[in-house]
């Protein structure tokens, strides 16, 4: 039996993902940050917002508790159930 436990990947060659299923954490980076020093900052709406630490521009997002805070039922059992989850942060982090 296999049992997966991360998903990784790149939406539209500008952001990468990394979704850890077992402790529900979301990491976003943007593609060309990915590797960059970074820092975090806790936001209002309990997020963690990354930063890189030689210039303070947003490098990325952290989502502790992402599917029990913003999915809905039982974990998509699809990657394009679990893309389609992802994208409005996707499209968040890039704006």
């Amino acid at each position: 039996m296999v049992k997966v436990d991360a998903i990784e990947g790149v939406v539209d060659d500008l952001l990468w993902l990394h979704y850890d299923m077992e402790n529900d954490v979301l990491y976003l980076r943007l593609v060309e940050q990915r590797y960059a020093p970074a820092y975090s900052e806790e936001t209002e709406d309990g997020l963690l917002l990354v930063r890189r630490q030689d210039n303070g521009e947003v490098a990325g997002m952290t989502i502790v508790n992402w599917w029990k805070r913003c999915g809905d039922g039982p974990l998509p059992d699809s990657i394009h159930e679990l893309e389609q989850a992802i994208a409005p942060w996707a499209e968040r982090l890039a704006a």
